[in-house]
């Protein structure tokens, strides 16, 4: 039997282009197994200059057997690639290869798929192929390939989408990854980003940046994808849109970015009031921390800005006692002010936001905010919290956006989340440990160059609804706007995008495209489904229990594989379905699916070790799985990680599964039970229609009929969906 094993090659493609490599080894020596030679790192240098792409791709491999071993590289390439050249190196040598059209190839990877009993490769089973001798791969060695070549980059109304397939690996995970793109473009760049992974986005101009990509044990089973755009106004906005069948509503994804340093063109004057919390048990290093925080704050501020500095604990203290100009005086006198902060008393909250609230008797032209820091409980003063809340909203000063962090575990999320919610502004904690200093100035940093605020997004006649966030945050410099939702009907539509800058109305017109079909981007359907799950929980805590929203999130959650106090059961079901597998691998039985299913899962407890509530961890299943808390219980670690996963998949704009046994495809929901993908909503009792064995004939005739079935047939060696009516069961046995 032929075996294979995986090596990752990456390329930018447009539409659903992939660039994969993998080493096939024709003749195996006895005992050999796929494993023995393994993925070690991957180093891709990327040139996009002017929708154009040069790639350098150097790929280390490394044979654990003791053997010496032939290899043959192969290398997907789609018609729409477009590739102008194509050099594959072996250690610096410049090796020769054979081009195949897609049904010449096809047969190679049907072949492929039978001797290596995994399906993955199916989604890619007629495209055309590079193939190239790889000899010898010496034992117990590292063998090195670099691949080059060049191609155009994909561009669809107005939207360049470049990326990095790691699917057709086959493997679950990727030891080392690095990855750097540098982009440049003839027109200034509006939006950079990317639905798949967490990037590092560093701007160099209006028309240049680097984004990088360093991680070890990366999930292989989804590819990289960036987005660009150009920008032609001062905000720019483009739409993606994900609709598998014509035949129901279509999801979209709107991103709205002001154009690279607008803001410091056209500057807007602001009003901040810190608000700091110097009880007592702020005492030692927490003092210090938000002392350099404020620091950092205050010296960002422009002269034209004004500013006002409360500290609290039993007795409230103004800096200055009216909101005053950013001059030079000023700010030496608060640094004096700062300095001198000390911790001790009881905690004030609801004086020391009344009294920030009344600093400013009604709105003007000037976006106006408040950097709330505390870190306990009420303990001075009116102590109730849904009076503290109520008192607040009596100021009616809804124009007057409240960010709060929460310091510690002894804050009362309850109270945090509300006033930042009902304003309109965010609430972030700070776990014991964390730095207050590094998180305070990140967050002020980003919301210290407002470009529009009170943003409101008409789409005219066009019609759409689920659409979140309902009321969009203000737009910052360097900060991109995510607004989710569902369209009804496909077409072109004219939006509008107003707001106030600096007094004036401001008003932005896009022509965007809502498309009849597309295939490609699934991830706007989780996405959406993510935020109105959010939404309906949020509802849910602050005005209890409604049957109706409760059905909604447990409904949503199933079919998205979402995890949620009313779907904590898919937790349970996952660590059994994983324990099954893990015994199946121990003894010698899984198939690859299982196998690459269980390094997905080692993947996620890498990454547990290092972030203790990353999605996966059972930090983050107890945060998700918690029931709302009424307002006064609402403190202590479980109160705080639970707002804060809550918040990390509300505002999530990355592909994730939280349950990573529940897999969509097509606009469809397959569950892995008892080692079988099945789509969920099929009438298990009805007898399949089609029951076909796993690699016959049969089973390679149907997954060429459409590109939909070949993705859902490489599920792994058994499944159960349905297609046109028709039930059909894969069968391995």
């Amino acid at each position: 039997m032929r075996f294979l094993s995986a090596l990752l090659v990456l390329t930018i493609l447009g539409g659903s282009l992939f660039a994969q490599g993998r080493i096939i080894i024709p003749r195996p020596p006895v005992d050999f197994k796929p494993n023995q030679v393994y993925l070690k790192s991957v180093d891709a240098a990327v040139e996009l200059k002017q929708g154009v792409g040069n790639i350098i791709l150097e790929q280390t491999f490394y044979n654990q057997s003791p053997v010496q071993l032939e290899g043959e590289y192969i290398f997907a390439i789609p018609d729409e690639a477009q590739i102008h050249d194509f050099h594959l190196y072996i250690n610096g040598k410049k090796t020769k290869g054979k081009v195949l059209d897609g049904k010449e190839a096809l047969k190679i990877y049907e072949n492929i798929v039978r001797n290596l009993r995994d399906p993955a490769l199916l989604e890619y089973a007629g495209y055309g192929l590079f193939k190239a001798r790889v000899f010898p791969i010496l034992p117990k060695s590292d063998r090195k390939i670099e691949l080059s070549y060049a191609q155009v980059v994909s561009y669809d109304s107005g939207t360049y989408r470049f990326t990095l397939p790691i699917r057709q690996s086959g493997q679950g995970a990727i030891k080392d990854f690095h990855l750097s793109i540098n982009l440049e473009t003839e027109a200034p760049i509006a939006t950079i980003y990317s639905p798949s992974h967490q990037v590092h986005i560093t701007r160099q101009g209006e028309k240049k940046a680097r984004i990088t990509l360093e991680t070890n044990h990366m999930e292989g089973g989804k590819d990289f994808v960036l987005y660009y755009t150009l920008a032609d106004q001062e905000i720019n906005a483009a739409v993606l849109t994900f609709r598998p069948r014509t035949d129901r509503d279509g999801y979209f994804m709107l991103l709205a970015a002001p154009r690279y340093e607008s803001a410091k063109k056209k500057y807007v004057p602001k009003d901040i009031i810190f608000v700091i919390d110097v009880s007592g048990s702020m005492g030692g290093q927490k003092i210090e921390q938000a002392r350099q925080a404020l620091h950092f704050c205050i010296n960002t501020l422009n002269a034209e800005d004004k500013f006002e500095i409360i500290s609290f604990s039993s007795s409230i203290n103004n800096f200055q006692n009216s909101l005053k100009s950013a001059g030079k005086d000023e700010i030496q006198n608060a640094r004096y002010f700062i300095d001198n902060l000390s911790a001790n008393g009881g905690t004030n909250i609801n004086d020391a936001l009344k009294r920030a609230l009344q600093l400013k008797a009604k709105q003007d032209n000037r976006p106006t905010s408040i950097v709330f820091l505390t870190d306990g409980l009420p303990t001075e003063g009116e102590q109730e919290i849904s009076r503290i809340l109520q008192n607040i909203k009596n100021e009616k000063k809804e124009f007057i956006r409240i960010f709060s962090f929460g310091v510690g575990y002894d804050v009362n999320t309850f109270l945090l989340d509300k006033l930042s919610k009902d304003s309109h502004g965010n609430a972030n904690y700070v776990k014991p440990g964390e730095n207050i200093e590094k998180e305070v100035s990140s967050f002020f940093a980003k919301i210290s160059s407002p470009v529009l605020t009170n943003p409101q997004i008409d789409f005219g006649q066009f019609r759409v609804y689920d659409v979140y966030p309902q009321k969009l945050p203000d737009i910052f410099q360097g900060q991109r706007v995510t607004v989710i939702g569902r369209y009804r009907k496909a077409g072109k539509a004219h939006i509008t995008l107003t707001g106030k800058q600096g007094g004036k109305n401001r008003l932005f017109k896009y022509q965007v495209t809502f498309k009849k079909r597309e295939m490609d981007d699934e991830f706007i359907s989780k996405l959406c489904a993510n935020r109105k799950v959010s939404h309906l929980l949020t509802q849910i805590r602050f005005n209890g229990e409604n049957p109706e929203l409760v059905e909604s999130v447990k409904n949503l959650g199933k079919e998205y594989g979402i995890v949620t106090p009313y779907t904590s059961y898919l937790v349970t079901e996952q660590k059994q379905e994983l324990a099954e597998m893990q015994n199946d691998v121990i003894s010698g039985t899984a198939g690859a699916s299982a196998i690459r299913l269980k390094e997905a899962q080692e993947v996620r407890k890498n990454k547990a070790v290092m972030d203790e509530e990353s999605v996966g961890s059972a930090t983050f299943y107890d945060a998700m799985t918690q029931q709302p808390r009424a307002a006064a219980k609402s403190s202590g670690k479980g109160a705080v990680m639970a707002s804060r996963a809550a918040k990390k998949i509300a505002s999530a704009d990355k592909d994730m599964n939280m349950i990573i046994t529940v897999q969509r495809i097509g606009g469809k929901t397959f569950y892995l039970k008892k080692g079988i993908w099945v789509e969920s909503g099929l009438d298990m009792k009805r007898k399949p229609d089609k029951i076909l064995t796993f690699l016959s004939d049969d089973f390679f005739k149907l997954s060429r009929k459409d590109a939909r079935i070949s993705r859902i047939l490489a599920l792994g060696e058994q499944v159960v969906f349905e297609w046109k009516g028709k039930i059909y069961k894969i069968s391995n046995k």
